[in-house]
């Protein structure tokens, strides 16, 4: 790089020949004596322009560092020590365990609530319900992008596969958000007609957005895109050496010329075709790891998961908690506003259980009804909400498809899923009236 720096600055800069042609108009530069310092008389010592210490001083160090490296990745190794990523990657662990106690100690705190009686028995108390329906429900979701790909791989072209699966595993993902919020029967145990963060209905949704499955997952996956360079990372200040058993190595060794014929035994045979078995096992599992590598480097636009910045990782990490919280409280509050959530029939049920007379029972049917609906404009809110919300899901995950992340790159995708997550999630707040 310098090197190139030096070329461009040597031919635009004006520097003397020997002999210069006279031009009138040309007057002759005043050259300084190099011992002279124009900075002397106000105390500075003398001082090089840039561009000259450039060119006076190239470090052909870092060009040839450059060429090792990328020799080295050409060969399939990396530069760095493997224990040293994994050592700074466990932050990503810790930095997800902080956001959630954070996040579970957050209601509590800043919305505290006098009195929140538990729908639960004392032996399955509150949050262990919330925590293992969401965790059943992702697991479930995730089981089926597989199977959803394949299908649509089977209808579509590999382009459109994508990107329909990636769709409809959004479709799933919040339908069983909703589902999440009738198996536990939110709206029956709401206390203020509208969602409100002094409800305890909140609280109920605040663990279910809480997906500590989703994060799980995605540190596990880390880890395991991270095992695929166990073997490949070369130690720091080796370089050369492995290069050079690289190039000894692609040598084939000459072989002997008079090579004599021993006595092999029927148990050194089984020995030999044991080991022979054992070395092709060996070799199928490394062409495995090669193979499934090049495939994450092609869908990471050829980042290997060993240079992705840790940082990188944990706002990852902060993107899928808070954006979960988010969706899901603007998803719960937009449906719990709408009658679907507490049908008519419901209601009725509920008052043929009243031991009451019958003028009654028609007197209290007749009120509720129109007191449902009066808030038959309460459709609204579900109907824009759900759209926004289901498409603003899908952008986010079309950008970590094979079609669009390798354009975008790892970096943009993070930076834009912070934006959008900071976004929604105090959106989510501002709808159950947590800012105001």
């Amino acid at each position: 790089m310098h090197r190139r720096v030096a070329q461009t600055a040597a031919a635009v800069l004006p520097h003397r020949a020997s002999e210069p042609p006279w031009d009138p108009d040309w007057a002759e530069p005043v050259v300084e004596d190099p011992g002279t310092n124009a900075y002397a008389d106000i105390g500075f010592a003398p001082m090089n322009s840039p561009v000259e210490s450039i060119i006076a001083s190239p470090n052909p160090q870092d060009e040839e560092d450059d060429d090792v490296e990328w020799e080295l990745q050409n060969n399939g190794l990396y530069t760095g020590s493997y224990s040293r990523i994994l050592l700074l990657n466990a932050f990503v662990p810790i930095f997800a365990i902080v956001i959630f106690t954070a996040l579970a100690l957050l209601p509590d705190l800043v919305w505290p609530i006098a009195d929140f009686p538990s729908p639960y028995p004392s032996s399955f108390p509150f949050p262990l319900p919330e925590i293992l329906i969401s965790s059943a429900f992702f697991s479930f979701a995730h089981l089926l992008r597989v199977p959803v790909f394949s299908l649509a791989s089977f209808i579509l072209p590999p382009e459109s596969a994508c990107l329909t699966s990636t769709f409809i595993h959004v479709l799933v993902t919040n339908g069983l958000h909703l589902a999440a919020l009738v198996v536990l029967q939110v709206r029956h145990t709401m206390d203020y007609p509208i969602p409100t963060c002094q409800d305890p209905a909140f609280r109920t949704v605040w663990w279910l957005s809480l997906n500590f499955a989703e994060v799980l997952a995605a540190i596990v996956q880390g880890y395991e895109q991270l095992a695929l360079y166990r073997d490949v990372m070369v130690p720091e200040g080796r370089e050369t050496e492995f290069l050079e058993r690289l190039k000894s190595g692609s040598e084939p060794e000459p072989a002997p010329e008079n090579s004599q014929q021993e006595h092999v035994t029927f148990e050194d045979g089984l020995e030999d075709a044991r080991s022979v078995e054992s070395r092709i096992d060996r070799g199928l599992d490394k062409l495995l790891v090669i193979k499934t590598r090049d495939e994450l480097e092609r869908f990471m636009a050829f980042l290997s998961s060993c240079k992705i910045p840790v940082f990188i990782s944990c706002l990852q990490r902060f993107n899928s908690i808070f954006l979960s919280v988010g969706l899901t409280l603007l998803l719960s509050a937009a449906y719990l506003r709408s009658p679907l959530s507490l049908p008519l029939s419901d209601v009725s049920n509920q008052l043929s259980f009243l031991p009451v007379t019958d003028q009654l029972k028609v007197f209290l049917h007749s009120s509720t009804t129109s007191h449902m609906q009066s808030y038959d404009n309460s459709y609204i809110p579900f109907i824009i909400t759900t759209p926004l919300v289901l498409l603003l899901h899908a952008i986010l995950a079309a950008l970590h498809t094979p079609i669009l992340l390798p354009r975008v790159g790892v970096h943009t995708a993070a930076y834009v899923g912070v934006l959008v997550g900071i976004m929604t999630f105090f959106a989510g707040l501002a709808v159950w009236g947590a800012l105001s």
